[in-house]
């Protein structure tokens, strides 16, 4: 194929920005993207034209098998468009998950099959391979309309589909790693890689550290709860202490920082509710506390981050943490969690602690 003709292609598919894989930790500006995809493309297309005849298509074959990891972008015609929802990502173990834009509410979620490579070490080998469970979402949780004081916490929205994927795995290094996902339903079959870096260590508070004390607000501070929650079904009792109290009253402690009505990814409120149901089940044995993450609830069009949430260094939502009598953080879940992990997480730390 003529170079003019490749570039004449890659433009039509550019003009599409549904075509680009966009990963949770990026969220910028998809004029830098399409830029930085063009440049990436005229290097493999320059470099593969200087070739002698002879060895065009060894050399074009090696470069695919090479660079299959370069340019992350899925077929056009695909019928779903997978979006990393894990942002956070640190050596050490992580329960990554990621959704399927285009997966419809009456669609049957297929199945992923998920091969974790660490690119900078080998890309043709995966260190792991295993299958995503799928959490699927209330089909009546939406989103409310609204603003930001700072425009940069809409850089967290994401397309969302009918629920969510996940899946643990371990990362041994920092550096380039990468997910092949393999996504099957009946006769349809299609894959996507996704490309991400990981640190050596995360932003927000890490198992095995001290839970940051905060003076965060209780319903004691104000005179509804409406200006605590954006939850419209508000659990009083998750609103009862501040973080700095909790930590010092000798008992194990959840805290879960969500928003319900303005959370993109939809996850907040069905992580909240399984916050709702474990705490009510074990109030006797551990504290629970609910922090929005907008100090301003009931402000929509301008909404602010709240102080604790700032001071937790939380670059996404939801986050629930587990904590002991100690003070200590023993779970750290990033985005969606089902009733039975918090619930497994919670007793393990309540016997813990009484042996």
């Amino acid at each position: 194929m003529r170079l003019h003709h490749i570039f004449k292609r890659l433009s039509r598919q550019m003009s599409n920005p549904r075509r680009f894989l966009v990963t949770s930790s990026v969220h910028k500006s998809l004029t830098n993207r399409r830029l930085l995809v063009v440049a990436a493309a005229t290097a493999l297309l320059l470099s593969g034209s200087a070739c002698g005849n002879g060895s065009d298509e060894l050399q074009q074959s090696s470069q695919r098998e090479t660079d299959a990891w370069a340019v992350a972008q899925p077929d056009p015609a695909a019928r779903w468009l997978p979006i990393l929802a894990t942002q956070d990502l640190a050596v050490g173990v992580k329960r990554i998950a990621f959704s399927l834009d285009g997966l419809g509410p009456d669609d049957t979620p297929p199945t992923v099959r998920v091969s974790l490579f660490a690119l900078d070490a080998d890309r043709q080998s995966p260190r792991t391979v295993q299958y995503a469970r799928f959490i699927a979402y209330d089909p009546k949780i939406g989103i409310a309309p609204h603003g930001h004081a700072n425009a940069t916490v809409s850089d967290r929205s994401l397309p969302i589909g009918r629920g969510v994927y996940v899946v643990p795995v371990r990362f041994t290094s920092a550096g380039l790693w990468g997910v092949l996902l393999e996504m099957a339903v009946d006769d349809v079959q299609e894959s996507v890689r996704l490309r991400f870096s990981v640190r050596d260590r995360q932003a927000a508070p890490s198992v095995g550290d001290r839970a940051p004390s905060v003076d965060s607000r209780t319903r004691d501070d104000v005179a509804a709860l409406s200006e605590l929650t954006s939850d419209p079904d508000p659990e009083p009792g998750l609103y009862a202490s501040s973080i700095s109290e909790a930590l010092t009253d000798g008992q194990p402690l959840v805290v879960a920082f969500a928003t319900p009505a303005f959370c993109h990814s939809r996850t907040c409120a069905p992580v909240l509710e399984a916050v709702k149901v474990v705490w009510r089940e074990l109030s006797s044995e551990v504290t629970g506390i609910h922090i929005e993450v907008f100090e301003n609830p009931g402000e929509p069009e301008r909404l602010v981050e709240a102080e604790a949430f700032v001071a937790w260094r939380l670059p996404s939502e939801p986050w629930v943490f587990v904590i002991d009598r100690d003070g200590v953080i023993r779970y750290a879940f990033e985005g969606a969690v089902t009733e039975e992990e918090l619930r497994s997480a919670v007793e393990w730390v309540v016997q813990d602690g009484s042996d």
